[in-house]
């Protein structure tokens, strides 16, 4: 009697093989959608009130409130945020309570899911210009649709880095709950730019951390000086951070530009800087250039952006960018 083994056919090895393959290719070209090949020139949208925001160091449009803009000031603002119009108006100014006085350095804000599956506030107290800080902060406050003049915060995270003490002007919140922190390297008396330095705050982790300081994790370098090579230091200087609504691109503002990136940094770990390709992996945003421009956002569609400056000494304009691609 002849025993029959039900062993796979080659021709099914080879349809596997390409579905792997496909699924692969199919992943990737729905992750390169995410990536705007093509940015309209910016236009105006509006002005801040720079008596009372005059040193804008962050900005981000709320989705949980059409048309609504939150903003911190830089390093001697005291503890309070901000909340305008889509065209910079009606400034409200909301002092946060229940924060020990003290020299903090509010230099980006972002929006993200609470535990509570609330939208939150997060404000990044992360300057450091000495690099001499123990500890840097995240401040989260619950997004409401009214304020009064003072608000207390549901959270203030203590966070450390790794390796040592760094200066921060980017900080973002992935939509799972991620925190991100980009940080500032530079030596501009010197004119030298160096690469920055991305670290994360997991949502689990932040979760369960509940008043300890919590150690970051390390995740990639961004190296601007060898991506842009013929630009200025100012234009490899990272000064503002934001991640896409979707989650699947990130932009990084410089003094002089932005940089969009196609990269998921919840999916997979970002490619090293000298393994990027400009229009695959990444594109020049060009700006009209703003003095001492430090605040960026997407706007909830995610396809359009703005940015402004902290530079207070004249009219303090909000620029628009919008994306001229299908995507």
């Amino acid at each position: 009697m002849m025993i029959k083994h039900n062993r796979p056919e080659l021709t099914d090895y080879f349809l596997i093989i390409f579905f792997v393959l496909f699924t692969i290719f199919l992943v990737e070209e729905m992750s390169r959608a995410a990536l705007c090949t093509k940015w309209d020139e910016g236009t105006k949208s509006g002005t801040l009130d720079h008596n009372l925001i005059n040193e804008a160091s962050g900005i981000e449009a709320s989705n949980e409130f059409p048309g609504r803009l939150y903003h911190v000031n830089d390093s001697g603002g005291g503890h309070y945020f901000y909340i305008t119009d889509s065209k910079g108006g009606k400034t409200q100014k909301i002092r946060i309570e229940g924060v020990v006085p003290k020299r903090s350095d509010f230099e980006d804000i972002s929006l993200g899911k609470c535990s509570s599956n609330k939208s939150c506030i997060f404000i990044a107290d992360i300057g450091d210009n000495r690099k001499r800080r123990e500890f840097v902060e995240i401040i989260i406050i619950e997004e409401l649709e009214k304020y009064g003049h003072s608000v207390y915060p549901l959270r203030r995270l203590k966070l450390v880095y790794p390796d040592r003490s760094h200066n921060a002007e980017g900080m973002a919140v992935h939509p799972n709950g991620d925190i991100y922190i980009l940080t500032k390297e530079e030596n501009l008396n010197e004119s030298e730019a160096y690469p920055a330095k991305l670290y994360r705050l997991s949502n689990e982790k932040r979760q369960n951390s509940g008043n300890k300081e919590q150690l970051l994790e390390f995740i990639s370098e961004i190296d601007l000086p060898y991506i842009n090579p013929s630009g200025t230091v100012y234009g490899q200087v990272i000064s503002a951070f934001d991640i896409a609504p979707d989650g699947k691109s990130f932009l990084v503002l410089t003094y002089e530009n932005a940089f969009e990136f196609n990269t998921d940094l919840s999916q997979s770990r970002m490619k090293k800087s000298r393994q990027l390709k400009k229009g695959q992996d990444y594109n020049v945003v060009e700006l009209k250039s703003l003095p001492q421009q430090e605040s960026i956002s997407y706007l909830p569609d995610g396809r359009s952006l703005l940015y402004n400056t902290e530079y207070h000494w004249f009219e303090a304009p909000i620029i628009r960018v919008d994306c001229l691609d299908n995507r």
